[in-house]
């Protein structure tokens, strides 16, 4: 998937003409692209990270159930040694990941005439939320505490925001099968049911707590960015069959 997307934009780069043109294929394929090297990069950032959680300072590289995504981006990994390459992996998976996912949303206007509003709105979330998923390489945890936890709130709400509101051109509309908004919908749901289930009162110092901290964040991320990935497919695929003519819609 990850070549066949990056022979598409080198064909599309190579002309830009094409660029200007096809520019809401170039963003969708760069929202997938996106999503892939985030997966890719920071799983070979948990190779390279020396170790320690917060229960074990001695415990050997990165615990999935029990390191947060955060303990990538340190500069000294919780055992004290340098954090040097899962950091830099970490950041630029971070930098990235956020700069491809804007342009999507805009992209998403030209499918959808009666709601484009809520596209609009969908698109202003997530620069902002793109300005503060950005912010999280800048602000390592072990040096800025607050001020990471701050950013990754505010990244989180406003790229919540920005699906919500594109689910109800998905879901109002017939360019676009309800499958799309209903996986929205689900990831939605999870992510409810993971701010209700800490806001219940997670132990934080017991190694349950944790548990259920790291791992929820990791179903969070990694779905909500699968769930790009998924409504980027449906726009390519979509986007395709449009311009070929095989379809009653047009662009708007």
């Amino acid at each position: 998937m990850l070549s066949y997307l990056t022979d598409q934009i080198t064909q599309i780069s190579g002309d830009p003409a094409m660029i200007i043109k096809n520019w809401r294929r170039f963003a969708f394929m760069l929202a997938m692209i996106g999503v892939t090297q985030y997966i890719l990069l920071c799983s070979i950032a948990m190779i390279f990270y020396p170790g320690g959680t917060e229960l074990d300072p001695n415990a050997s590289g990165y615990t999935f159930l029990l390191n947060q995504m955060s303990d990538l981006g340190r500069t000294e990994s919780l055992s004290g040694e340098k954090n040097h390459i899962s950091m830099i992996l970490f950041m630029i998976a971070v930098i990235f990941v956020n700069i491809a996912f804007s342009p999507f949303y805009l992209a998403m206007t030209s499918f959808f005439s009666k709601k484009r509003v809520f596209c609009y709105l969908a698109a202003i979330s997530e620069l902002i939320s793109a300005i503060f998923g950005i912010s999280i390489a800048f602000f390592p945890v072990d040096l800025f505490p607050t001020a990471h936890l701050t950013v990754t709130l505010m990244f989180s709400i406003f790229f919540a925001v920005a699906l919500c509101l594109i689910v109800n051109p998905i879901i109002s509309n017939s360019v676009f099968p309800n499958r799309y908004g209903y996986v929205v919908i689900f990831y939605v749901s999870i992510l409810a049911f993971y701010i209700v289930l800490v806001s219940m009162g997670v132990n934080l110092s017991s190694k349950q707590g944790i548990m259920i901290l790291a791992t929820g964040q990791k179903i969070i991320i990694y779905s909500g960015f699968i769930c790009i990935f998924f409504l980027a497919i449906g726009a390519y695929l979509r986007y395709n069959k449009i311009n070929t003519g095989d379809s009653k819609f047009q662009l708007r």
